[in-house]
């Protein structure tokens, strides 16, 4: 099928029920309904329906961290389809709100300057996925993407222009791209490129690359699923030693908004609830996870000042708010950081 003319794309603009606390986003923008790069694993080489979504204009009235290629990569290969991409960047610039970038592509450097100038407000972060740095795995399972090698140098580019950049191993496909030699040998390269962060994720297979013969080692392993689970319960723990070794953090720093708004603090607070939350997960601990999940989503809701609750002693009084977290927000309204979230981390990382 021929490639829409740039002129005639019309991106749409994707409003989730609660935030990606992945991303930092309740807003994303999909430029295009199928991924140029057509991976084999992922869904999105399929045309994927866009229900419930508006067109431009659809973003909030006030700033908030816009996402753009959470779903299909926003840079086509042909550098002349990209101008889209430059329309949008230059319009959030502008209007200064937050952009939270990911992408396979290389032509992110197209807009370095633009990059440049959101990064001079703290205003931008971009992520590169590279799921292994084994060249030949690479061009079996990741269609028309650069290579990991061209990925990289892109990631030293962009940190060397002063932009907050990482790299996200997602996904992490077991007997398939899950050794640790080959994740040590990616997460040292990425770290010499000046990686920010490192996010890693599990597999979730779609119906249609059941019989692909590059992932057989997988499927032939799958319907064990005990066996599965503890393989991955044993990459998540060896993941997260890995990255604390290298001193990588494993969740993006969340762009946040300016001190004077009400919302400022309620983002502080949500960030590292969501952030424990996502410890526990590692940890394999779901009810804890689920609470703080909850309590961060009603945090990152909250409609009126969080120090105000807390000055007025009505903290306590939310859905979801035990004394525990209570102590945890009180710390890092007041003190910029969690004990409790420092120590989860170092229990997560020694596999404790």
């Amino acid at each position: 099928m021929p490639q829409k003319s740039e002129h005639k794309i019309s991106p749409a603009i994707v409003r989730l029920k609660n935030i990606d606390f992945w991303y930092w986003t309740r807003y994303h923008v999909e430029i295009r309904r199928t991924c140029p790069y057509r991976c084999v694993y992922c869904n999105t080489q399929l045309d994927i329906p866009m229900s419930g979504v508006r067109f431009l204009p659809g973003l909030p009235n006030s700033p908030r961290t816009i996402g753009l290629g959470l779903l299909s990569d926003p840079y086509h290969p042909d550098s002349r389809k990209n101008q889209t991409v430059a329309n949008i960047l230059e319009m959030l610039c502008e209007m200064q709100y937050p952009v939270n970038i990911l992408t396979k592509s290389d032509m992110v450097t197209q807009h370095l300057d633009i990059l440049q100038r959101l990064a001079k407000k703290d205003l931008v972060r971009v992520t590169l996925t590279i799921l292994t740095p084994d060249e030949k795995l690479s061009a079996m399972l990741e269609g028309f993407s650069p290579s990991p090698l061209r990925r990289l140098e892109t990631l030293k580019t962009l940190r060397n222009a002063g932009i907050p950049a990482g790299i996200a191993i997602t996904p992490i496909i077991p007997y398939v791209t899950d050794s640790k030699e080959a994740l040590s040998h990616l997460i040292r390269l990425a770290g010499e490129q000046g990686a920010a962060w490192a996010l890693f994720s599990g597999f979730d297979p779609i119906p249609a690359i059941k019989d692909l013969p590059l992932l057989k080692p997988f499927y032939e392993n799958a319907e064990n699923e005990a066996a599965l689970q503890k393989r991955y319960l044993h990459i998540k723990r060896f993941m997260v030693r890995l990255l604390n070794r290298e001193n990588l953090p494993i969740r993006i720093p969340r762009i946040t908004l300016k001190r004077f708004t009400n919302r400022y603090f309620s983002s502080l607070a949500s960030e590292c609830l969501f952030n424990i939350s996502y410890l526990y997960e590692l940890l394999d601990r779901e009810l804890e996870m689920l609470r703080y999940r909850r309590a961060a989503c009603d945090i990152e809701d909250l409609n009126v000042s969080l120090k105000a609750l807390v000055a007025k002693g009505k903290l306590g009084n939310l859905k979801g708010i035990n004394p525990e977290i209570e102590a945890i927000i009180k710390e890092v309204l007041f003190k910029g950081s969690s004990v409790f979230y420092d120590t989860l981390y170092r229990k997560a990382a020694t596999g404790a």
